[in-house]
């Protein structure tokens, strides 16, 4: 007689020893079919096959779901209820106790609920927070009660330490404490700021801190001169069109100025 080689036949495979179950033990263990032993690593029955606990269904929209209210056969479409006891339930007109899934809070729309945060009057979107302080516990700084773990950086990243150059070419340093000047996310021009300390007082808007050399980073006090807006001359280096573009934005923003500036350069 000829021995069968590969996998036995369907048929002959052990059924699942759950009572009342006809599915096979193919790819499983404990005896159980596929299904049963989801359930034992769920923790809802036991390896013998006794029920344990009840499933938390409270959003279970598979093909076997039925609504949560005792005795309604329906599929469920709203937070585990079928779409009349939901619609009831959302109007108040249903009394029943709606599971939480393991959550410590009780299942509430945030459309009416805010941040769980102490003194945030915000709107719940993820997990009773608002969005800002939800970043916040992804980032490890708060807990998920909203209690602070850590501190806060500067502006909610790093510290900011050293000058930068803006696209201008010039470089931005971080503003001293308490200064009243205009900042740009907490930093300040160096070669206005050096001119100020040196003045004693702010720059109005309508001056500007001109470099003798040319040396966007040279703001030594003695490289720096005062000038007003309408007489601070082209930055040198501009090329031809640089130089013509900055004139039509002069002539279309500040028509004044750009006929002191034609006016002098005609004497």
């Amino acid at each position: 007689m000829a021995t069968q080689l590969g996998r036995p036949p369907k048929e002959s495979w052990p059924r699942c020893k759950v009572e009342g179950c006809e599915n096979t033990t193919e790819r499983s263990a404990f005896g159980l079919c596929r299904t049963h032993y989801m359930q034992v690593r769920r923790g809802l029955i036991s390896k013998e096959g006794e029920p344990l606990r009840q499933p938390k269904r409270a959003r279970s929209y598979g093909a076997g779901a039925r609504c949560l209210v005792e005795g309604c056969g329906s599929r469920p479409k709203i937070r585990g209820l079928c779409n009349k006891h939901g619609i009831q339930y959302n109007e108040g007109k249903l009394d029943i106790e709606l599971p939480t899934s393991g959550h410590t809070r009780s299942v509430r729309a945030y459309d009416t609920t805010t941040c769980c945060v102490v003194g945030c009057t915000d709107r719940a979107v993820s997990r009773w927070m608002c969005s800002k302080h939800a970043q916040q516990r992804a980032a490890g700084i708060l807990d998920e009660e909203g209690n602070q773990l850590r501190g806060l950086t500067t502006k909610g990243r790093r510290p900011m330490t050293g000058p930068i150059q803006d696209g201008a070419g010039y470089l931005l340093v971080v503003a001293p404490p308490g200064y009243q000047g205009g900042t740009r996310n907490g930093r300040v021009l160096e070669h206005r700021l050096v001119m100020e300390q040196h003045l004693g007082r702010l720059l109005t808007p309508d001056e500007i801190v001109h470099h003798k050399n040319n040396d966007k980073h040279d703001n030594r006090p003695e490289n720096l001169e005062l000038r007003s807006r309408r007489t601070h001359p082209p930055a040198a280096g501009y090329t031809k069109e640089q130089t013509q573009a900055a004139l039509e934005h002069l002539r279309t923003n500040d028509p004044e100025a750009y006929e002191f500036i034609i006016r002098e350069l005609w004497e």
